[in-house]
């Protein structure tokens, strides 16, 4: 079968991607076994506006590439543009950001200038969340204007919006394949049936998985992982959304708040635990995160608490030092593209940056795209259904 453009890679990024690829008219399809597994399913969701890469009080290349972000995600979150995002599910429309010492004071400023995009605004105390309702709070908290998003069901609205260009494969047999100087895409389907995908463009946007699919070719691109071990606790908690702010350029820690399939209530925690966990056994990590904790929120009892981690592998464009790229990378070798997102939130200025090479493939709203009617790819399962719980 032929196709203007085929994505390989059920993530954010190609599904952005894919999104706007179709709106444009051009004949896009998707391949992949399972929507967001790997990094985007274990994203927290967090729409960020670059206001984390500035914790110091200093702008950054990541703070400046990423500024811009929460503005086109809330369009497409109001329906405006080719993705529509109606029907996610935000979980907040704004984070937080404590602290327990001066660096409050110090930030403020720097956060509210017109360097900074994201607007940030001291919270007055009556207005304060339930969490931080207790005399025994004696840091600062501010509202940070980022959103945080549901994953599961960003993934659900994708679906079902794009149901007519995904493919479901096998992953682990699909592979590139070379002929007369251009690469295509051999597909085998669940039920084992193979399809060869021609296509004038492949872009893979596969995580981790790109280096898989890049090792059956000649095409040479290196990657990088930055790995992550995640700490979920679950129990009698409020929902919160925010990041504890020390002298570091990373969060304390950084909290999310969701619903598990039983209806419990679980804090899935990044920031400094999660970086400084990498490699220990999950006993380790579980214990410092509690004793993190316990100090950032003294006056939380977690004693009636269950405890999971969870490994997380960041696949991003090499860098010499090794340290996080600031935007989205883009390879072109022959007639396949090799992209990595970086992060959740940079999925839009990615597909933008695609679809400038694609302009020649865009018919417009009116231009025909094939419904082929493939199996459709299941959403990943959200990790903390995934994982084992177990009391510390």
């Amino acid at each position: 079968m032929n196709v203007d453009v085929l994505i390989v890679g059920g993530g954010i990024a190609g599904l952005w991607l894919l999104a706007e690829l179709r709106a444009a008219g051009v004949n896009a399809l998707l391949a992949t076994d399972e929507l967001g597994k790997g990094q985007t399913i274990a994203s927290q969701g967090i729409i960020h506006g670059g206001t984390k890469y500035a914790l110091t009080g200093k702008l950054t290349g990541a703070t400046l590439a990423i500024g811009d972000m929460p503005r086109i995600w809330r369009s497409a979150l109001n329906g405006e543009g080719a993705v529509d995002l109606k029907r996610v599910n935000i979980l907040t429309e704004s984070q937080l950001l404590w602290t327990s010492g001066g660096i409050g004071s110090r930030l403020t400023g720097f956060f509210a200038s017109k360097a900074m995009k994201s607007r940030m605004e001291a919270v007055p105390n009556h207005a304060y969340p339930e969490l931080f309702q207790t005399d025994a709070f004696h840091g600062g908290l501010y509202r940070l204007d980022e959103p945080v998003l549901d994953v599961p069901s960003l993934l659900m609205a994708l679906r079902e919006q794009l149901a007519e260009a995904l493919m479901q494969v096998d992953v682990a047999r699909s592979r590139l394949r070379l002929r007369d100087g251009k690469y295509y895409y051999e597909a085998v389907l669940p039920d084992g049936t193979v399809v060869d995908v021609m296509a004038q463009q492949i872009v893979l946007t596969a995580g981790a998985g790109n280096e898989a699919l890049l090792a059956s070719t000649a095409i040479s691109q290196r990657m990088q992982r930055r790995p992550l071990q995640m700490v979920m606790m679950r129990g009698d908690m409020p929902m919160v959304y925010a990041h504890a702010l020390g002298m570091s350029d990373k969060p304390r820690a950084t909290i999310t708040s969701h619903q598990d399939s039983q209806g419990k209530t679980v804090w899935y925690i990044g920031g400094q635990p999660a970086e400084q966990g990498v490699g220990k056994p999950p006993s380790e990590v579980i214990a410092a995160t509690r004793h993190e904790l316990a100090e950032l929120l003294p006056w939380v009892d977690f004693s009636d608490t269950e405890w999971a981690t969870w490994d997380v592998d960041r696949a991003e464009m090499a860098q010499s030092d090794g340290g996080r790229p600031d935007q989205p990378g883009v390879t072109q070798v022959e007639n396949v593209i090799v992209a990595w997102p970086t992060k959740l939130a940079f999925a839009p200025m990615l597909a933008r940056q695609l679809l400038e090479s694609f302009a020649s493939l865009a018919r417009g709203e009116g231009g025909k795209r094939e419904k082929w009617g493939f199996a459709l790819p299941p959403v990943a399962t959200p990790i903390w259904d995934q994982v084992t719980w177990n009391m510390y």
